[in-house]
């Protein structure tokens, strides 16, 4: 029996390949059943890359991490792009005019966003005629106020690209011909990976070139990563490799028990270190009532005292009379 190919030494070649002709198939026959009977063409089903961490990453990061695939999910011949950039606009239509760059379809300078394009429905009306946005890494600062949440919703958020660099041109196509992963502040990510109108051959391609850079970007690596799944925007999640769920090396467990361990010994010196404390309060409060009861009894004998002499005294003074 030959041996399995494994994708970065871990992921079964063969276990992708089942999911992805299983979920490709079943989302096939799905929309020629929705097709027969709705009239307007439904939006486009992308395939989705999900990988789950043991731990939660610390922070957030705004700015996307580039993942480079094979088989682009945009096609600048069919899908307009637009270039975010500097001011004066002006100046980068002819960069890119020089470059003899001809897959940009529009370039947007700052001022326009905040001028043509401040009203929400010019803004509406730049993010649907757009398949992908590009911007100068310069001003991305400056984007998340000036285009509001419908760019983040849609995931549509502008992706940095470097117009200083000489081969501009090499920039702008690497930009394309990528994915790009937003790590957010849970365990899981979703990393589009290719669409419905890719054969299966192209989507696990892209997969294959996938996972290596996803889990390079993850602190940890390796050690870190839980499982990944496939899935589109409404199926379900087929799942393609998964760790060990146990305590040892390279399980899910792995560094947890241990870090248990020494919570539950630290909070048994604690549970014994207030026991002490609290038998030497014990011991105080009884030396403090037994010195109050002491000081009773003395006040009680020195008012027998004087209880005794002062009738001594009125008896002396009864002789003398």
């Amino acid at each position: 029996m030959a041996k399995d190919e494994l994708i970065d030494s871990k992921v079964s070649l063969k276990q992708c390949r089942l999911a992805v002709e299983a979920l490709h198939s079943h989302e096939s026959k799905r929309l020629e059943k929705l097709q027969e009977t709705e009239l307007l063409p439904g939006k486009e089903q992308n395939i989705w890359l999900n990988v789950t961490v043991k731990k939660i990453p610390s922070g957030h990061k705004f700015k996307p991490i580039k993942i480079p695939i094979i088989h682009p999910l945009v096609d600048p011949r069919t899908t307009p792009v637009c270039l975010i950039t500097k001011d004066p606009q002006r100046q980068y239509k002819d960069l890119l005019e020089s470059h003899e760059i001809k897959f940009i379809s529009r370039v947007v300078g700052v001022e326009k966003l905040k001028g043509k394009f401040k009203p929400f429905e010019a803004r509406r009306a730049l993010l649907k005629e757009n398949g992908l946005f590009l911007a100068d890494e310069r001003v991305i600062p400056l984007l998340p106020k000036l285009l509001g949440t419908k760019w983040f919703e849609a995931k549509k958020q502008p992706i940095p690209v470097c117009l200083t660099r000489k081969d501009l041109k090499g920039e702008l196509e690497r930009a394309i011909s990528s994915t790009y992963m937003n790590q957010n502040q849970g365990t899981c990510t979703s990393i589009k990976v290719s669409s419905l109108s890719h054969k299966p051959a192209q989507v696990l391609a892209n997969i294959q070139s996938a996972i290596p850079a996803v889990v390079k970007h993850i602190k940890g690596g390796w050690d870190n990563v839980q499982s990944f799944n496939i899935k589109t925007n409404s199926s379900v999640s087929l799942p393609i490799w998964s760790c060990r769920l146990d305590g040892e090396e390279g399980g899910r467990w792995d560094g947890f028990a241990a870090e248990d361990e020494q919570s539950d010994d630290e909070d048994k010196e604690k549970d014994s270190g207030e026991e002490e404390e609290m038998e030497v309060d014990d011991d105080s409060t009884k030396t403090k009532k037994g010195a109050k009861k002491s000081g009773l009894k003395r006040a009680t004998s020195s008012d027998e005292e004087e209880e005794e002499e002062k009738p001594r005294k009125k008896s002396k003074g009864v002789k003398g009379t």
